[in-house]
Order: C-alpha cells, then structure tokens, then sequence
C-alpha cells in the first residue's frame, strides 16, 4: 500500500466570497477593458491602413479626430455590452434611424442639436405692427 501525503488542512485559507454586487462590479470593469482593448486594437488597424492616406497624421485635427472616431467604436461596444457611455448620448441627439416602406433603414443625421445652430429659415420671426 502506498503512502498517500494528506493536504495540508492547518492555515489554509477558503477563496473569499463576493457579494453579488462586486461580482456585477468585476463584470463590469472585465467588459469595459474588452471594448477598450477592441478599440485600440481597431484604432492601430486605422492608422496602418490611412498612413497612406493622410499626409499629417501629427496634426492636433487629425488626432482629435482619432480620438474621437475611437470613442465612436468604444461606445458602440459599450451599447452592445450594455453599459452607458457618453457618445451614446451625442448619437441619440444627432442620429435618427427610419425604415422605409420596403423595409430598409436609412440613418438621418441632424447636428443642429449639438450645434446650437439654427437654419435660416426655421427662425420664428415675430412681425409686430406699428
């Protein structure tokens, strides 16, 4: 018969428990690192393919505007995982999808909202008589 080496009971430490709520915490944090990793990954890819293309990528527009289009991409993620992200709130205000009468969807984009512009021919104009 062989000599069997009990595992060590004194001292050992249980895996602590999480609440439900650190759990939903942990989930959270593991799904917003996934849509950032994904971003970044995706913004590299970007750059590769218009190193090309944009003669100044240095330019203080052109990385704003890179960061802006990754923020795009992280908040399209963030929408799919279910978790809120501010751009969301942006495209609510500019994008409007409709389906047409044969069933396809056109996207709309009004930036007058977030412009605080006004057409010229949408301002109320009161005439008062003299």
């Amino acid at each position: 018969m062989a000599d069997i080496i009990k595992f060590p009971t004194k001292n050992f430490q249980t895996k602590p428990v999480m609440s439900a709520e650190e759990e939903q915490k942990m989930i959270l944090l593991s799904n917003k690192r996934l849509a950032d990793n994904v971003a970044e990954g995706l913004a590299i890819d970007i750059l590769t393919v218009l190193q090309d293309q944009i003669s100044n990528m240095q330019s203080a527009e052109f990385i704003a505007d890179l960061a802006f289009l990754i923020e795009v991409i992280k908040s399209t993620l963030h929408r799919e995982l279910d978790i809120h992200h501010p751009v969301q709130d942006i495209i609510a205000k500019v994008c409007k999808v409709q389906t047409t009468k044969n069933g396809e969807k056109v996207t709309h984009l009004n930036y007058r909202d977030i412009l605080n512009k006004v057409d010229e021919d949408q301002i109320d104009i009161i005439f008062e008589p003299e």
